[in-house]
């Protein structure tokens, strides 16, 4: 099976948000998007992200009111905007209109924004955000629409064995977002669930991004031939700096 560099993605992943990280991947040529973030947006996710530095995560800290700012100096290290996915932790729709409105004011091209329902982190889970987004539908659907507004390209990521895929993947296919990102984790198992994935591929009408232990050709292989359009890489990257580019050798 051959894999193009455009099926491949590299994830974001704790503890490394920046955008030289990326670009250092995205210039091999090895690969189509990359990520980075996620960061917190608003001030209760960067209130939970305060609390969060107590047990060391220092990753998700942001200054409030200087988010967009800072991921558009983030974004200026990537060659190509529009193939790089900035992964936002966020929970309130008014926070969302300020950030999206200043995030397009400050950038040239737009990157595509990933809406994290995803981050069990219990700090932001607490306060609304992260993997407790996909149990409050109306928010997530308003805060995906403001985005839609300012004309993002939007994926959203999500945790694929907290939700019944049917039924979930209806309520996407309505939201109209351009990316389904699933993290298909087998629950107190390794590996991943590719019974799982192949449901959100059956039932999503959007690109599906297949995610979860991701180690060499073989699981790359696998999560492809659920259907998924594309795969995304996370620590097996931080391994291997040409970890991308074997994957795809024979392409």
């Amino acid at each position: 099976m051959k894999i193009s560099p455009s099926q491949v993605i590299l994830a974001g992943m704790a503890g490394i948000t920046n955008g030289e990280f990326a670009a250092r991947f995205y210039d091999t040529g090895c690969l189509g998007k990359v990520t980075i973030g996620g960061y917190s947006i608003g001030k209760e996710m960067i209130n939970a992200a305060v609390k969060s530095t107590q047990r060391g995560r220092t990753e998700f800290m942001m200054q409030l009111g200087e988010e967009a700012d800072y991921i558009a100096h983030e974004l200026e290290n990537l060659t190509s905007i529009s193939n790089t996915i900035v992964n936002v932790r966020i929970n309130d729709p008014e926070d969302t209109k300020s950030f999206a409105r200043e995030l397009s004011e400050r950038i040239s091209s737009s990157p595509i924004i990933e809406v994290n329902a995803h981050c069990r982190q219990q700090e932001f889970v607490e306060n609304g955000g992260g993997q407790s987004l996909i149990y409050r539908p109306e928010i997530l659907s308003h805060v995906l629409s403001i985005f839609k507004s300012k004309d993002f390209t939007i994926s959203l990521k999500i945790r694929g064995n907290t939700v019944d895929p049917r039924s979930f993947a209806q309520l996407v296919n309505n939201w109209g977002v351009d990316y389904l990102h699933v993290d298909s984790y087998q629950t107190g198992m390794a590996g991943t669930d590719l019974n799982l994935l192949t449901s959100f591929v059956r039932f999503s009408q959007t690109e599906v991004i297949g995610n979860n232990s991701v180690v060499d050709l073989e699981s790359a292989e696998a999560i492809l031939k659920t259907g998924a359009d594309y795969f995304s890489v996370a620590r097996a990257a931080t391994k291997n700096n040409s970890f991308f580019c074997s994957l795809v050798k024979d392409f």
